[in-house]
């Protein structure tokens, strides 16, 4: 298992790098969107971001923006978006990425149907799907909640795209997510990426492991019993410090607290090792 943060697209993506290359995080999962990350912006600066990225021996897993529509019912939208969308991949492919995840986002049902919104999803999928592997990247779908996509949506998916799939545990856990359960049980050989946060168990809260309703020590069980992967940790606090306490209660809930102890022996000199909470 591998631990990496998102940056935030608001933020410079420079000293994002640097920030999550402090906290010691393991790679880096680029958000490729508006205003700081959109892909003209990454490739003009693209020395000064990889020479930040290297100087951490930070990994790099791609995402693209979340809120346009795969299956937009105006045709010269939808194929602007894939525009954008192949854009962004050609950026991952850029700085090294080879899984890039996105969202199904849906509309109202006054302006699209939901047989529509599957079907066209489904179509864009084996196209976007076709162009990312050209580029070597694996492309993932992200689970939003029912009202996006439904457990049953997504069988209907895999059953004609073969693709893989990104967990998002905080996602799973809001009033209409389904329950990560129920995509580790469906859809386990198909998890290849996880985002992990916490809430309330109503709304995508985003909040730091542990200050939710979460059960955090029963997921990371449930998880480890299917997954051994990547793992990024979507905390959106504005105290970026949530997002590296995030990170420590992960590792010790994954390795144990000796292992996390042994590699802070290894990472700090003696003396200045972080406080491992229980």
């Amino acid at each position: 298992m591998i631990i990496g943060a998102m940056n935030n697209p608001h933020k410079k993506l420079v000293e994002e790098i640097h920030l999550f290359g402090e906290m010691n995080f393991d790679y880096l999962e680029l958000t490729i969107e508006h205003p700081h990350a959109r892909p003209e912006f990454i490739e003009k600066n693209k020395k000064e971001i990889l020479d930040a990225i290297q100087s951490y021996n930070l990994g790099i897993i791609a995402h693209l923006p979340w809120y346009f529509s795969l299956a937009h019912p105006y045709e010269r939208i939808e194929k602007a978006i894939h525009t954008e969308f192949i854009s962004a991949f050609r950026i991952a492919s850029l700085f090294g990425a080879k899984k890039i995840t996105l969202h199904t986002e849906t509309m109202s049902p006054s302006i699209q149907s939901r047989e529509s919104h599957v079907e066209g999803t489904v179509r864009s999928l084996k196209a976007l799907h076709k162009e990312a592997m050209n580029m070597g990247l694996d492309l993932l779908i992200e689970n939003l909640d029912a009202k996006s996509f439904s457990i049953k949506e997504f069988g209907r998916l895999f059953s004609e795209v073969d693709m893989g799939m990104t967990l998002d545990i905080g996602h799973a856990n809001t009033t209409r997510g389904e329950g990560y359960e129920n995509y580790l049980k469906n859809f386990s050989p198909r998890i290849r990426h996880v985002h992990f946060h916490d809430n309330l168990g109503q709304n995508d809260d985003h909040l730091p492991l542990g200050a939710g309703k979460m059960d955090v020590k029963k997921v990371v069980e449930a998880l480890k019993a299917k997954y051994d992967g990547s793992i990024t940790l979507e905390v959106h606090s504005e105290d970026r410090h949530y997002l590296e306490y995030s990170r420590q209660r992960l590792d010790i809930l994954w390795n144990g607290k000796k292992k996390y102890r042994e590699d802070q022996n290894y990472l700090y000199p003696p003396g200045q090792e972080p406080i491992a909470r229980e």
